[in-house]
């Protein structure tokens, strides 16, 4: 199995695209508290999971366990504009 990889992504970028191939996201951990704003996380257009907004530092979201959640069409957080605070996602390549 491929190991799992992460990525930290600062919410203050409008929209960040971590992986544009295939992926499966096993979830993501905040680093710093995030803003009075939800985040989208995307495969490709369409949103799968929606982060809330003030998401208190230290919380874990984990989407499937071990198996994750494969996302086709490339791996995009994507924040309202005014969003701040940091997460790290975490992913892998599909096998």
């Amino acid at each position: 199995m491929a190991a799992w990889t992460h990525g930290v992504v600062d919410l203050s970028t409008d929209i960040t695209t971590v992986a544009n191939k295939s992926v499966v996201v096993k979830g993501f951990y905040v680093n710093t508290a995030l803003s009075a704003h939800a985040c989208n996380i995307d495969d490709g257009s369409d949103t799968i999971f929606i982060i809330e907004a003030s998401k208190a530092a230290g919380s874990v979201v984990d989407f499937a366990g071990e198996e994750g959640v494969n996302f086709r069409n490339g791996l995009i957080i994507n924040p309202d504009n005014a969003a701040t605070g940091s997460i790290t996602i975490i992913y892998r390549d599909v096998i």
